[in-house]
């Protein structure tokens, strides 16, 4: 099981370039290293378990531009010296240090936390903040929300990557509506009452014009009738989705469809209307990846001619009686299907169509199989 330092360092190395990879240090044993003013002046990136981030060793590392401390619980011991990191690009921590909005050239934080953690205004604001992540979810501050209530504008220009938020409220979401640039998003969503329309409703995500991929996790609520938010919010520049936790009806299903760029959709832990799911032609005409994790659904009805585009294929923990649609295997960019954890029926209906398309001469088809439920 990757450690939470790992998790940091894979996903900050994700977003670095080559040059700064090329000047770091990793440090993987639990003893205090010794930094020689020599050393430390040529290290830009800082990595893996430092037992001691005293000032005694960050003021020799004064052009670090990539530091990890996901290790260390800001809360209990708060690093001194941190602040002469002025150079600073990305941070990987377990919680938001108290002095955040002086890193003025951060890009990217990283935040390792195993509770939700507040918003602040700060944060939002710094100007060359792009990418921000909540291991453990994350809400705006009351202070944030209050401001919102009074109808009170904000302008968050810049960021254009940020998981995992909460939205539970329409402060929140008016809070969002400041983030017209956002490219992608992950979120939790739950019903809320709405002051101006005195309803129940969802939140609307129609206002990310130019948001490319959308994770969302769905709360069910007992204070409205309908199980699952209305999906006509959802923004047309979509080129990813991933939905977890939804009810969908037939109609949420097309609209999902005619998503003109969608390329990438996942469904998990989702059940469809009637467990049955019929394509249409004028639908999914560009998706090129699709995972189906956990999705109640029995009777699947497709043809060649519903996902023209579709490269790879993916069933993760199905356990309803499925069989995948044997025509699917004459999709011309079809490469790979995958079923991991799934009832027979699926594993058989993947294999036979395999069968049928290397008894046609298509060789490229790959198909793996695994029993193993565990999904990383």
């Amino acid at each position: 099981m990757p450690s939470r330092s790992d998790n940091a360092t894979v996903w900050l190395f994700s977003q670095i370039s080559i040059y700064e990879q090329q000047h770091r240090l990793s440090i993987h044993s639990h003893s205090a290293p010794s930094f020689s003013r020599p050393f430390g002046l040529h290290v830009r990136s800082l990595l893996g378990n430092l037992p001691d981030p005293s000032a005694s060793v960050l003021c020799n590392l004064k052009l670090l531009k990539v530091l990890d401390l996901s290790t260390i619980d800001l809360r209990m011991y708060n690093p001194t010296g941190i602040e002469v990191l002025v150079l600073l690009k990305f941070l990987a921590v377990s919680s938001i240090p108290s002095s955040i909005e002086k890193f003025e050239n951060l890009e990217v934080l990283f935040v390792d936390n195993k509770e939700v953690v507040e918003i602040s205004e700060i944060l939002f604001q710094m100007v060359k903040l792009r990418h921000v992540h909540f291991t453990g979810g994350a809400q705006f501050a009351e202070s944030w929300c209050v401001r919102a209530a009074e109808h009170e504008s904000f302008q968050i220009n810049n960021l254009q990557n940020v998981s995992s938020i909460f939205i539970h409220d329409e402060n929140a979401e008016k809070i969002l509506k400041c983030s017209p640039h956002l490219r992608r998003l992950k979120c939790k969503l739950t019903v809320f009452w709405d002051s101006s329309d005195n309803n129940y409703r969802y939140p609307a995500l129609n206002f990310l014009s130019q948001l490319e991929s959308l994770n969302i996790s769905f709360n069910p609520s007992y204070v409205s009738d309908d199980a699952s938010p209305d999906l006509t919010s959802l923004p047309l520049n979509l080129r990813k989705l991933t939905l977890r936790n939804f009810d969908l009806s037939w109609k949420q299903m097309k609209i999902i469809g005619e998503l003109p760029r969608l390329e990438v959709l996942k469904l998990r832990d989702v059940t469809i209307e009637g467990k049955q799911w019929d394509a249409s032609e004028d639908e999914f005409q560009e998706l090129r990846f699709l995972e189906l994790d956990g999705v109640q659904i029995e009777h699947w009805n497709a043809s060649s001619d519903h996902f023209p585009k579709l490269e790879q294929l993916v069933l993760r923990s199905c356990l309803q009686h499925l069989e995948i649609p044997s025509d699917l295997g004459f999709i011309p960019c079809l490469l790979n299907i995958e079923v991991h954890g799934c009832i027979k029926s699926v594993e058989d209906s993947a294999l036979q169509i395999q069968e049928e398309q290397r008894d046609n001469g298509n060789e490229e088809l790959k198909v793996i199989i695994s029993r193993s439920q565990l999904v990383w």
